[in-house]
């Protein structure tokens, strides 16, 4: 494996050129899903690209509210990789207790404490009442996605969970400053596609994967061959017993 987007959600158009790049570069993509639909989207395509894409199913904050039920998710889970996106946002609405996003987290959590599998979050502006939620339950692996709450990120790393840092990587001094302080060995990479990057001309996708590798080793002060293995391996550890490749 010589590439991992640890991150991304596949629609659209794009959908085939990322997966023939994933193909002709050795490259795996955790595809995460935000609703039902989505979620059975993801493991379509990952059932389909078994050696390129693995799956993760879940409802996003931003869809808290729109989601009947979560009768659906034991047997998504069943069949997917792990669970993602998933976590608390402001943005949406209320996070605080007994609000609809932490109900929907927290059973989400609780599924997944089950089956042993690893979870993908979302926690802009809402990092500590995330962390504090997921202290509540027994996790195998956690990837704090596009994590940028540098005052938690120590507590993060004490708690052994993974970070992935995006295209916003190659030009934001914040982020650069917070690889520079992670444990290397709970370092991922992601593009987050369909997002695009305006101070990277509006770019987006998987082929974006490499060049953050390239500031992320310049970050890290080793070679480039270096950190990609190392964040491969990081990759994998996160998939840990979930990955059959």
């Amino acid at each position: 494996m010589r590439f991992v987007d640890s991150h991304l959600h596949l629609e659209g158009p794009e959908t085939g050129s990322l997966l023939d790049f994933a193909i002709s570069n050795g490259a795996l993509l955790m595809i995460c899903g935000v609703d039902s639909l989505t979620s059975m989207r993801a493991l379509e395509l990952a059932a389909a690209n078994p050696q390129h894409a693995r799956a993760f199913v879940g409802v996003h904050p931003s869809e808290a509210a729109k989601e009947a039920g979560l009768g659906w998710l034991s047997e998504g889970l069943e069949r997917a990789t792990g669970l993602g996106e998933v976590g608390l946002d402001p943005k949406y609405s209320a996070t605080g207790s007994r609000s609809t996003q932490l109900k929907a987290l927290e059973a989400q959590l609780s599924a997944v404490e089950r089956m042993r599998k690893p979870v993908q979050v979302h926690s802009r502006g809402a990092e500590r009442e995330c962390l504090d939620a997921l202290a509540r339950f027994d996790l195998t692996s956690v990837l704090m996605h596009w994590f940028q709450a540098e005052d938690e990120l120590e507590l993060v790393m004490d708690r052994g969970y993974f970070v992935s840092f995006g295209p916003s990587l190659v030009y934001s001094k914040k982020l650069q400053r917070m690889a520079a302080k992670c444990d290397r060995g709970l370092v991922m990479v992601e593009t987050d596609f369909p997002v695009s990057f305006a101070p990277l001309g509006g770019a987006r996708g998987s082929w974006l994967v490499p060049s953050v590798l390239f500031k992320l080793a310049d970050v890290w002060g080793v070679d480039f061959e270096q950190t990609r293995e190392t964040v491969c391996q990081n990759s994998l550890r996160f998939l840990g017993a979930s990955e059959k490749g």
